[in-house]
């Protein structure tokens, strides 16, 4: 039997944009603590090795601290780590892989296909790996493996990078891969990456070869197009295979003989959690039970939280806001809501205190004849002056 783990997609030194210099900095830091993890999950499960199939860094001129730290990492696993280049990191001339310390791994546990040819690595098993030597291409990567003749005895597994062809819409130049490749070229398993949410396909009999293990790190908030992070794949942005879940995760594949149909288990290996809800908001009692639930969430220095509110509060309730924003801003990695489709809707009694006050009254009037404007921007700072007329009021009791 054959134990190994399967990754793709690290895309470490990612380059992150859209947060303040401090959270991208951590944000990117947070991919290396996750191959950590994924080191630490080799231990655990006691595998034979792990395949890394494209896309490790995020560009070629990845910086070199980030290149050293991740070859300092797999080159001292104890374990052998196959990597092959993705379409981010493709094998060309003057790339990070021919930057020390990555153009010298003699004689290391750690090995980067260079070539499209098979390696056996142990009696009874025989490795295919398709490195990618450009960003795009027409060809399709696993096509060599054509003129390979396969053992009757020997496990084989493939490694490419590309997109499989499940549907006739897929970029042309997106290494696109024949659906029943691992069916043509006799696989026992075709580890693939690029694709970023974590996905199985069966060969032509049925059974479950092929997978996409996802990215072991989040990229965004889970379901968003935006991802918040200013990154684009090179891909092709606004793809759904791009999407990844939201958790980080790789997967660990167990063969027991050729032919046999592999064990294909997810193994959670993230370190930040991404979450994005939407609650709809009618009374101060569901603020009250929004504002516990995130206060008693776990990890707080893991999570990034991204709230949606919507719905009519009044404006005693609107005040508690602040409550949520603080616990958003002082416990969680990072926090925010989104209240734009949040309105008030002050009580009989709360409209009265604030009109008792003379020149008060006469602004309410004003604001609330706006508040009933068709132009929902209008009507959106009326209600926040509302807000704010109030607040003065109770200020002044």
């Amino acid at each position: 039997m054959v134990s190994f783990l399967h990754a793709a997609d690290l895309h470490l030194g990612m380059r992150v944009t859209r947060f303040n210099p401090e959270t991208s900095n951590r944000i990117r830091e947070a991919r290396l603590i996750a191959l950590d993890n994924i080191l630490k999950k080799a231990t655990e499960l006691r595998v034979n090795f792990l395949l890394i199939a494209g896309d490790l860094f995020d560009d070629l001129e990845v910086d070199r601290t980030t290149a050293r730290r991740a070859f300092m990492m797999l080159e001292g696993a104890p374990l052998p780590v196959y990597v092959l280049p993705g379409n981010h990191d493709p094998l060309v001339a003057g790339g990070v892989w021919d930057r020390p310390p990555w153009d010298k791994l003699t004689g290391t546990g750690l090995h980067l296909f260079r070539e499209c040819k098979p390696l056996q690595v142990e009696p009874g098993l025989v490795l295919l790996p398709c490195p990618v030597f450009r960003r795009t291409s027409l060809n399709d990567p696993t096509a060599w493996m054509a003129e390979c003749t396969p053992s009757d005895s020997d496990i084989r597994i493939g490694i490419a990078h590309g997109s499989l062809r499940v549907r006739d819409d897929l970029p042309a130049d997106d290494h696109l891969i024949a659906r029943h490749a691992v069916s043509d070229h006799r696989l026992d398993y075709l580890a693939l990456g690029h694709w970023h949410s974590r996905r199985s396909y069966p060969d032509r009999e049925g059974v479950e070869r092929i997978t996409y293990p996802g990215v072991h790190e989040p990229m965004r908030f889970p379901g968003s197009f935006d991802s918040r992070t200013g990154w684009i794949p090179y891909g092709g942005p606004g793809r759904q295979e791009f999407l990844d879940s939201g958790k980080g995760e790789i997967v660990h594949v167990r063969i027991r003989a050729k032919g046999s149909a592999p064990e294909i288990e997810a193994v959670e290996t993230n370190h930040f959690i991404w979450q994005e809800q939407k609650w709809e908001l009618s009374s101060e009692e569901d603020l009250a039970r929004l504002i516990q639930e995130v206060a008693n969430r776990t990890n707080f220095d893991r999570r990034l939280l991204r709230l949606e509110l919507t719905g009519i509060l009044n404006a005693q309730a609107m005040l508690r806001l602040d409550e949520l924003r603080q616990i958003l801003t002082n416990r969680y990695f990072f926090g925010e809501f989104d209240d734009a489709q949040l309105h008030i809707q002050p009580t009989d009694d709360e409209v009265h205190e604030v009109a008792a006050q003379g020149v008060l009254a006469r602004v309410l009037e004003v604001l609330e004849q706006e508040s009933r404007d068709p132009d929902p921007t209008v009507r959106q700072i009326a209600e926040r002056a509302i807000l704010v007329l109030y607040q003065i009021a109770r200020g002044t009791e």
